[in-house]
């Protein structure tokens, strides 16, 4: 069930807080982890796809400027990379 993924309340969302870089400065990004870990188990294939479902996922807990909603969806994917390298060895 997907709302079983959802923070319960604001204390647990901010546990749920990732820093990553975008663009040059440190980001927290909310529920990224199981941001990627659900787009990890759709198993799509093309990175065009996993970045609209990664980009998708964490505007839902996470306002991205559309002036920089490039550069967040390129750290995103850095992240998911860097995810998905680290679980496969």
């Amino acid at each position: 069930m997907e709302n079983e993924d959802k923070p319960c309340c604001a204390a647990d969302a901010l546990r749920r807080i990732r820093q990553v870089k975008i663009n040059g400065i440190m980001t927290g990004i909310t529920m990224l982890d199981q941001s990627i870990t659900t787009v990890r188990a759709e198993g799509l294939t093309s990175d065009t796809a996993i970045r609209e479902a990664l980009m998708k996922r964490v505007k839902v807990y996470n306002y991205v400027p559309p002036a920089v909603e490039n550069h967040n969806a390129e750290a995103l994917m850095e992240e998911y990379r860097n995810v998905t390298r680290t679980n496969k060895q």
